[in-house]
Formats: C-alpha cells, sequence, structure tokens
C-alpha cells in the first residue's frame, strides 16, 4: 500500500500540471487539500492513505469544473494590508446591517395590521468586477427584508425585492451608500 502513497503524490502532481498555469496548480492543491481533510472527516479515518485518496477524489471533482471558478486576477486577500481591515469592516457591516434589517423585519411582522409596500426597484451598481457583484448581490440578499433577483445584461442594475418599497430612492441610495461602499472598498 505504501508504493501507492508516492505514485497518488506524483500522479497528483501530473494532474496539477495538467491543471494550467502554476496559479492553477497552486489552487488545485489548496482545493485538493481541503477536499482530502474533508474526505478524512466524512470517512472518519485520519490517516495519510485516507487523506491522500481524498486529495485524489479531490482532484477527480475539481478538474471537470474549474472553468466554474476563476479567480479575479487583480484580488488577493492577503495584499496589501489594508485589504484586510476592509474585508472586516465589511463583515462588520453586513452584521450590523443584518441586525438591524431583523429589528425591522420583526416589527413589521409583530404590527397587527402589517402595512408594507413591496416592490422590485432597480438599484444601480458601482461594482465592475464578477467578484463585487457577487458579493453586493449576496450581501443584499443576506439581509433580512431584501432579496437580489436579478442582474442586467450589462451589469449595472441589480434588481432587488424588498419588503418596503414606498421609497424605491431612499432604499437604492442605503444600497448604494452603505452597503456598496463597503463592498468596493473590500472586493473590487
Amino acid at each position: 500500500m505504501k508504493k501507492y502513497i508516492s505514485l497518488a503524490a506524483v500522479l497528483g502532481i501530473v494532474w496539477c500540471f495538467i491543471h494550467g498555469t502554476f496559479l492553477g496548480i497552486v489552487w488545485c492543491f489548496i482545493h485538493g487539500t481541503f477536499l482530502g481533510i474533508v474526505w478524512c472527516f466524512i470517512h472518519g479515518t485520519f490517516s495519510f492513505n485516507s487523506f491522500i485518496f481524498g486529495l485524489l477524489i479531490g482532484l477527480v471533482c475539481i478538474r471537470p469544473f474549474r472553468f466554474l471558478y476563476k479567480p479575479e486576477s487583480n484580488f488577493n486577500l492577503f495584499s496589501p494590508p489594508s485589504r484586510i481591515i476592509s474585508i472586516i469592516r465589511y463583515f462588520v457591516v453586513l452584521i450590523k446591517e443584518i441586525i438591524k434589517a431583523n429589528i425591522v423585519v420583526a416589527k413589521i411582522v409583530l404590527k397587527p395590521k402589517i402595512d408594507i409596500n413591496p416592490g422590485i426597484i432597480a438599484v444601480p451598481i458601482r461594482c465592475k468586477t464578477d467578484l463585487g457583484i457577487t458579493a453586493i448581490a449576496n450581501t443584499i440578499t443576506l439581509t433580512p427584508g431584501t432579496i437580489t433577483v436579478d442582474i442586467s445584461d450589462n451589469k449595472s442594475l441589480l434588481y432587488v425585492h424588498c419588503i418596503d418599497a414606498s421609497d424605491p430612492d431612499a432604499v437604492a441610495a442605503s444600497i448604494r451608500n452603505g452597503l456598496e461602499k463597503y463592498v468596493l472598498e473590500a472586493f473590487e
């Protein structure tokens, strides 16, 4: 069995070189390693052989779907250090906004007479990259009372369903000036 472990490691390296560039090799190993650890948890056996098997299964799973994950070339989580501070600030603001929105939705639901005006509004966005657009869309969806429904073909508008669309300009302004500002700092 031990001779198969070295063979599996060599095959894993060859597989990653087939995958593409050096960045592809690094991401392939990172994802494969993560999936190898997940395999050990699922299998219930934390051994080197189990890890290598999970790594190989992970590489086989990653290879056909690599075109779905194309990391932004200009986004690096660990550099510069100000980016890390911006990401932390984004998550702090996100948690604060989720708590505030939960309170607002709870007040609406607990009123004896529900007085809401739901609707879909178009929110112009400043995000240009796929990562930024995905981050703002998911941020809107995570906030109670709002959900991102669609994005325009030119990726400049998000269509957002909100529980109270009586003042669409105010909702759009709160998204642009509140949430999107932090998304731009953290992910653009």
